[in-house]
């Protein structure tokens, strides 16, 4: 048996946080599939047995951590008894409230600072119900920066850009309007959020277009190439590959329940 649920912030948390996440899964509990890169980093909290990261040699998560935007998908086995607690957030921003290097590491998972992050991670154990959890992380967040006392710099303002105007605007365009060399740019770029401002729009992308089709929008690549604002279908189709590690037609043809799970693109809900 496994519940999962999805709340989102108070109007005071947005300049943050975009949602939170619990994962709840008894001993039975046994799946296995792909987590789809999204533009969010998450700050992970697990409680009681801790998922895998599937590769050549399998990576147990740590107890909390931050998961950087990632440019490829990574295969996750969660079994046993779980209580995750997830929040996502604007990477850029957390990267800079706490001083956090988001840059790509072998392990997959950043470390956050035990001397801060422990003693949330023991408090938010002690208590039962998501939504004291959430308050409880609020509380933690304003005793320690609020957004009116936040003042984005270029590195906020070039990842709002692409989040924004990505869809329809060429990543070069983007970034002239945000006035500093590309070089230094992009190097900034990764240590905020973890990949290139490149990647990180091919990652908007494909999660723009999945959104339409979970709408209900047919899986049609002359459309999807449009709306994509892709060159033609090889580049659409080399760049979904790239990131998902499957075509298209694969893809959207399997069944997804458990990868939108996984990538946060399914509803509250709760399975056997």
């Amino acid at each position: 048996m496994f519940k999962v649920a999805h709340y989102n912030p108070n109007d005071d948390q947005k300049w943050l946080i975009t949602r939170f996440e619990t994962f709840r899964f008894d001993e039975s509990t046994f799946i296995l599939d792909k987590f789809i890169p999204r533009p969010l980093i998450s700050l992970i909290f697990h409680f009681d047995e801790r998922p895998l990261i599937i590769e050549n040699n399998p990576i147990v998560l740590e107890p909390f951590f931050v998961a950087p935007v990632i440019p490829k998908a990574i295969f996750l086995k969660f079994h046993g008894n779980m209580d995750v607690f997830i929040v996502a957030c604007n990477p850029t921003v957390f990267s800079r409230i706490f001083n956090i290097d988001l840059s790509p590491v072998t392990k997959r998972s950043i470390n956050l600072p035990a001397d801060v992050f422990y003693p949330l991670w023991e408090e938010i154990r002690q208590i039962k119900y998501d939504e004291d959890r959430i308050v409880h992380f609020n509380n933690f967040i304003t005793s320690r920066c609020r957004s009116e006392n936040y003042q984005p710099d270029v590195i906020d303002i070039l990842y709002q850009k692409i989040i924004e105007k990505s869809i329809k605007t060429p990543l070069h365009i983007i970034m002239e309007e945000c006035g500093v060399s590309c070089r230094t740019l992009q190097r900034k770029f990764i240590k905020r959020t973890g990949v290139t401002p490149k990647v990180l729009m091919r990652i908007v992308r494909l999660n723009y277009l999945w959104t339409k089709i979970n709408n209900h929008y047919a899986v049609n690549y002359q459309d999807l190439v449009f709306e994509g604002n892709f060159f033609d279908q090889a580049h659409f189709i080399n760049d979904f590959k790239s990131i998902v590690g499957e075509t298209p037609n694969h893809f959207f043809n399997r069944n997804l329940n458990i990868v939108e799970l996984f990538s946060g693109k399914d509803d509250n809900n709760t399975g056997a």
